[in-house]
């Protein structure tokens, strides 16, 4: 049965969305300021009448408060762009709002790539988000056909469901914002006749086609699971569209690399209680920590046409780092025979967070050099930029590790997940501003 205080949260939820109503009428400070008071209000004055509607513990970058601080945002990302805004807007409250009520109500069979989401969830999602976002792109934007508006707002929630399903660290209102967005500032400027571009159609398909084998087989041998298959064939789709195959080529490269760090020794990794959970099956929420920042790279490198050669050095940088956190993890448990912690050198046991050893730092640092030269090899970054995509990698990873010791002793508890998310963060600024400092 479901809880009360649940059906008005997804109601009020959804009711929000009605301020979006207002946007033809607003400018973007106008309509950044009803944002601004809007999560005021959620955070200030509605658990004061309204305490059943809040969570025990939330945080304000879950639920009720990161609702209107992602509306926020997007309006801070498109002043000028206000339909954008309605679209995800709209398919971020109808949709979410939805999923909820009719997957606790009539969830028709659980997802096999997440259990806690339904069928009937996702595909409610699909058509109220759908519908949601094809009518504020009807009433806030510029004329446009039917066809091409409600293409737009259904490719947008379609995926936005689909990243809903997968687990991930983040919270939804995070994840279905950032996903809608992108798919609907990319999507606005295509002809979608269906006709008129049969070859920009044709590589569409062929990257989902592509992406979609490759998810089959990884799941088949096992070496992810059916959340991890479906975030993959998400982030390939997007980085082989956007990207090209150069990126595409490194992305699958450091699938391989990674997976087997992950197999090799897998049996006395598992003995010291050190190995990847799941039976080594990678999950939807360590592709999006390890691939969220590559993805939007090469989304915006796409976006771009290419034009910005910083991107792809970005790119390359936090994928390098990526890699060599996991082959340094992975190894370095392995085969290293004194870990400690960074910063302090006390000696650590095999798996603690933030322990490192001298043998898996050498593993990480080498996973980074083969990585880079993989890069030049594939010509996605120049010779002289291969140095930098090295030494943002290792300073990425280990400071990964330095944090994470330096946070543990601190009795400060961050995820993994969220972790992988900021050395790949540093990994990629670090080869930037390398390549930046060496050519000025």
């Amino acid at each position: 049965m479901t809880k009360p205080s649940e059906t008005q949260r997804q109601w009020l939820h959804i009711a929000a969305c009605s301020f979006a109503l207002l946007l033809p009428w607003l400018n973007a400070s106008g309509a950044f300021a009803l944002a601004v008071t809007a999560f005021i209000h959620n955070i200030l004055l509605l658990p004061r009448y309204a305490p059943s509607l809040f969570h025990r513990n939330e945080r304000l970058t879950q639920g009720i408060g990161a609702y209107p601080l992602m509306v926020a945002l997007l309006i801070l990302i498109f002043p000028d762009r206000l339909h954008i805004v309605g679209c995800v807007w709209g398919i971020l409250a109808f949709g979410d709002g939805f999923s909820n009520l009719v997957g606790r109500n009539l969830p028709l069979v659980s997802l096999p790539w997440n259990p806690e989401k339904s069928l009937g969830g996702m595909l409610a999602f699909t058509l109220m988000g759908t519908l949601a976002g094809f009518f504020f792109l009807w009433w806030i934007g510029p004329a446009s056909t039917i066809e091409h508006l409600l293409i737009i707002a259904f490719i947008a929630a379609l995926f936005s469901s689909l990243f809903e399903s997968v687990p991930t660290p983040w919270d939804d209102n995070i994840t279905v914002t950032v996903v809608a967005a992108v798919l609907t500032a990319l999507c606005w400027p295509l002809n979608f006749s269906l006709y008129s571009d049969p070859t920009t159609l044709m590589w569409l398909g062929t990257a989902i086609a592509l992406n979609i084998i490759i998810a089959v087989i990884a799941k088949m041998m096992n070496w992810v699971s059916g959340g991890g298959a479906i975030g993959g064939l998400i982030i390939g789709t997007l980085v082989l569209v956007m990207g090209g195959i150069d990126f595409f080529l490194l992305l699958i490269s450091f699938f391989l690399l990674a997976t087997l760090a992950t197999r090799i020794g897998f049996h006395e990794k598992a003995l010291m209680g050190g190995a990847q959970e799941n039976q080594g099956r990678r999950g939807a929420k360590h592709a999006a920590a390890n691939c969220a920042v590559p993805l939007l790279a090469a989304v915006l490198f796409g976006w771009f046409d290419g034009a910005d050669a910083w991107l792809a050095i970005f790119y390359c940088g936090a994928v390098a780092t990526a890699l060599s956190d996991t082959v340094s993890s992975e190894l370095g448990q392995l085969f290293g025979r004194n870990p400690f912690m960074p910063g302090s050198f006390q000696l650590a046991t095999p798996g603690t967070p933030g322990a490192i050893s001298i043998e898996g730092t050498l593993w990480g640092m080498g996973a980074a050099a083969l990585f880079a030269g993989l890069a030049c090899i594939t010509q996605t970054v120049s010779l002289n930029a291969l140095p930098a995509v090295m030494m943002g990698a290792w300073i990425g990873f280990f400071s990964e590790s330095y944090i994470t010791a330096k946070w543990k002793e601190e009795g400060i508890d961050v995820s993994n997940e969220w972790m992988n998310t900021l050395n790949t963060i540093i990994g990629g600024s670090v080869a930037v501003a390398i390549v930046f400092l060496t050519q000025t």
